[in-house]
């Protein structure tokens, strides 16, 4: 099904600036435009269960995701000489790009780096997986992933992060 208004009505969205428009809000929007079927599949995709999704463009996402979080432990797994295996995930499918895409924001020096390339990797594969229906579904919940990494970018703030790391060091230091 096509949702043309909805989607041409949709926001331009940056990685790293505020998003024009809360996730929570993005959702109210949809109510009485999407279809029974493709609003739960809206839900299942913004609570982060993809997997139980029936449209193509959830199963899709899944799995790439899902890929792209498995190669990221076995990154990380081989960096803190720890067995990845039993975090993987089964997914559907294999693509050589996400595996590349993975050792390439690895090959980065800084964390934040790394964390970046990996959601602009996201990004782009969101953006693949619409291209058969640039008005459909897929726009709409590309658009809602998308949403969802720009709010988190958006939230990130240097004295936020500093006053974990320090909250963490004075837990540490208490325990030791």
């Amino acid at each position: 099904m096509s949702y043309y208004y909805l989607v041409a009505s949709l926001p331009a969205l940056v990685l790293g600036e505020n998003p024009p428009v809360a996730p929570e809000s993005f959702r109210f929007s949809c109510i009485g435009v999407l279809n029974e079927s493709d609003l739960r599949d809206l839900d299942l995709i913004l609570a982060g269960r993809a997997d139980q999704g029936a449209s193509e463009f959830a199963q899709s996402w899944f799995a790439a995701d899902a890929q792209l979080r498995n190669a990221v432990a076995r990154q990380r797994g081989t960096r803190l000489g720890v067995e990845a295996r039993g975090y993987q995930k089964d997914h559907p499918g294999f693509s050589v790009s996400i595996e590349k895409a993975v050792t390439d924001a690895f090959a980065k020096g800084h964390p934040l780096e790394r964390e970046l390339t990996l959601d602009r990797t996201r990004w782009q594969l969101l953006d693949e997986l619409t291209l058969k229906e640039p008005f459909g579904l897929p726009a709409v919940l590309a658009f809602a992933v998308k949403l969802q990494l720009a709010t988190r970018w958006a939230q990130l703030k240097d004295e936020e992060g500093l006053k974990r790391v320090e909250d963490l060091v004075g837990k540490m230091e208490a325990q030791g």
